[in-house]
């Protein structure tokens, strides 16, 4: 071939190479948005000039330095110098914000270690919410397909705040309350789930915008202006000002300690204005807020109130001041992710799909939010409802594993169905218990068929807890119930009293009180006890009284607990029986009265004598029924 040949023949295939890359070019830009592979470059303010220098100077190659400063991050996480690896793996996210590992490191960082650091609740609190933030906000908005980064955030929610392993809990759980139900209000308490359902419908229905609300409802523009006379905007610090107010005029614990000033910021000068203008306030609080709290928890939130209510109808009446609300939210987005991913082995869908179910049954025990800001009381009490839809979420699970496109257990490969056995024994035992001591016998004894039918299968029918009767099961398990360690019979008895003193009285439920103390008298009869009930016994083992002593004995050591609320204890005080004040009034007056007075309560008004003090006990005799209690009010 001549050289103009071969110069013709080069140029034809560099044309055609040039075409052919700019056709490919375009397919792999396409794939690498699809994967959320473009990477935009961030700004370098507060960066040491020699990592700024990096990220500009290295362009293409700055996974270079993520490396390098990964390696030295995770050798400072080791190293127990959890600050300092903190600031490294901003920097990663900033170099490299694709990354969901790093994301994880910071999150688990913020949550788990430097929490530890400090022993001030306010500050762990704002370490734990810096963590949650930071993956709610920013690593999986950039990280949408990132599955894992939802298991991630949703594992925050129920063990770093819904269990009970960090020892401020408690107060993780108040905060989470407290900040919830400024935005949102009290949507779940005291209501069944169609009603609770109806009124968040009110939010996720909410016009998305100021401009689809005011062409709704034109005279919210009068709302607008109202609001601006005094100094408030529609925004999200106004919705939650009002949002405290209404908390704090809602409180039972203010009723209690009388007459108090509003929250600190309260704009009371708005507030009276409402007060006295009633048409302006129902056009602010029925129009304007829900607008206010759809577009809060979609910009702080970053939650999408239509799947909201979407898990509302399909688990139940979710409390959203209940972190497994949260995190039951968070998984259902992390399983919707996961499903759509070409590369299942690199998602543990299993652990998404368990840890649900688990969140479920936890509601199940937990899943009722009594929360007072005014004493930043909060108290989580068993929810049976639950149950049925636990039932429906383990049935879907079921199918899902046998389905074709199965689900992945990351590197362990597919799950199979007896991956989740052991969550769904959990979950017949439990309700099985609570459909017992919530008064559904016939719902208990479905459940206990069931759950004999299961371990039969298993292998395990012959143990005595299945061989006998749903009254010997409940006797057997109750210190599961419980949730204690009960290490002898008196124990258990003083458990189970205590629960009914404290999630009976303390609520002023009396049927709940009435069921507790039978089933605690039930223990001691048919178990330990005498064969009739008026027949005075005493445990020569165990060398127990006769049980409306054992109930005095439970009920002074709760009434005189310095660790209990001296309000709780007014609140039991207040719905106790008459013959069970009477016979502990004299051992409790000097130490209630001190302790009243100590918090600035009238001690006549919180712990009020009995009438006709002087009484004798009661007779050692009697049985449960003299310590039940019928009235409708407290004393």
């Amino acid at each position: 071939m001549t050289d103009k040949s071969i110069l013709s023949c080069a140029i034809v295939a560099l044309l055609a190479a040039l075409v052919g890359s700019a056709t490919v070019a375009g397919v792999i830009q396409k794939q690498r948005n699809d994967l959320n592979l473009v990477v935009k470059m961030e700004g370098v303010e507060g960066m040491p000039p020699h990592v700024a220098v990096v990220t500009a100077a290295l362009g293409t190659f700055r996974g270079l330095a993520v490396d390098i400063l990964w390696a030295r991050a995770d050798h400072l996480q080791m190293e127990g110098e959890f600050y300092e690896a903190q600031t490294l793996a901003q920097w990663i996210t900033t170099l490299q914000p694709r990354f969901p590992k790093v994301w994880w490191f910071q999150s688990w960082n913020m949550a788990w270690n430097i929490t530890a650091a400090t022993q001030v609740p306010a500050e762990r609190w704002g370490w734990v919410s810096r963590g949650i933030d930071l993956l709610r906000s920013r690593g999986i908005p950039l990280n949408p397909q990132a599955a894992n980064l939802y298991f991630d955030l949703s594992w925050i929610f129920q063990n770093k705040i819904g269990r009970v392993g960090d020892k401020e809990h408690w107060y993780y759980k108040a905060r989470l309350a407290g900040d919830m139900q400024e935005v949102l209000g009290e949507l779940v308490g005291g209501r069944t789930t169609q009603q609770a359902i109806e009124r968040f419908l009110r939010i996720s229905d909410a016009p998305a915008t100021f401009e689809e609300l005011e062409a709704k409802k034109p005279e919210i523009r009068q709302a607008i202006d109202f609001l601006a006379s005094y100094g408030a905007g529609p925004d999200e610090a106004t919705l939650r000002m009002l949002g405290r107010v209404m908390m704090r005029l809602a409180s039972l614990d203010a009723k209690v300690m009388g007459d108090l000033p509003l929250p600190r910021g309260t704009n009371t000068e708005l507030v009276r204005a409402m007060q006295k203008d009633r048409e302006m306030a129902t056009l602010i609080l029925e129009d304007l807020v829900p607008h206010l709290q759809r577009r809060v928890l979609q910009d702080h939130y970053h939650m999408d109130p239509a799947r909201m209510l979407a898990a509302m109808e399909r688990y139940g009446p979710l409390d959203w001041r209940h972190p497994d609300a949260h995190g039951i939210y968070w998984s259902e987005e992390g399983v919707a992710v996961s499903r759509k991913l070409s590369r299942k082995e690199d998602v543990n869908e299993l652990m998404l799909v368990r840890g649900r179910l688990l969140m479920l049954l936890s509601l199940m025990r937990s899943g009722k939010v009594e929360y007072d800001p005014v004493t930043s009381r909060v108290d989580l009490l068993p929810d049976p409802r639950f149950a049925r839809k636990f039932e429906e979420a383990i049935e879907e699970a079921f199918a899902l594993i046998l389905s074709e496109e199965g689900v992945a257990a990351g590197e362990f490969g597919d799950a199979e169905e007896s991956d989740l056995f052991a969550t769904y024994e959990k979950f017949l035992n439990l309700a099985t218990m609570l459909a017992y001591l919530y008064g559904d016998e016939a719902e208990a004894e479905r459940y206990f068929v069931l759950l004999k039918d299961f371990m039969e299968r298993q292998g395990y029918g012959d143990l005595p807890a299945f061989t006998g009767t749903l009254e010997n099961f409940v006797a057997m398990r109750f210190a599961g119930m419980v949730e204690v360690n009960l290490g002898d019979l008196r124990q258990l008895l003083d458990a189970m009293i205590r629960r009914a003193l404290l999630e009976g009285l303390a609520k002023g439920d009396m049927k709940t009180f009435n069921r507790f103390l039978k089933l605690a008298r039930s223990v001691y009869d048919k178990r330990y006890g005498a064969a009739d009930r008026g027949q005075a016994f005493v445990l020569e083992e165990a060398r127990l009284p006769a049980f409306p002593k054992l109930l005095e004995n439970s009920f002074e050591n709760v009434m005189k607990q310095a660790g209990l609320p001296i309000l709780t204890r007014a609140r039991v005080w207040s719905w106790a029986p008459d013959t069970l004040r009477r016979a502990t009034y004299k051992a409790l007056a000097e130490t209630l009265n001190a302790e009243a007075t100590a918090a600035g309560l009238d001690p006549l008004k919180a712990f009020p004598a009995p009438e006709d003090s002087k009484d004798s006990v009661p007779s050692k005799s009697a049985g449960v029924e003299g310590f039940e209690a019928n009235a409708d009010e407290p004393r």
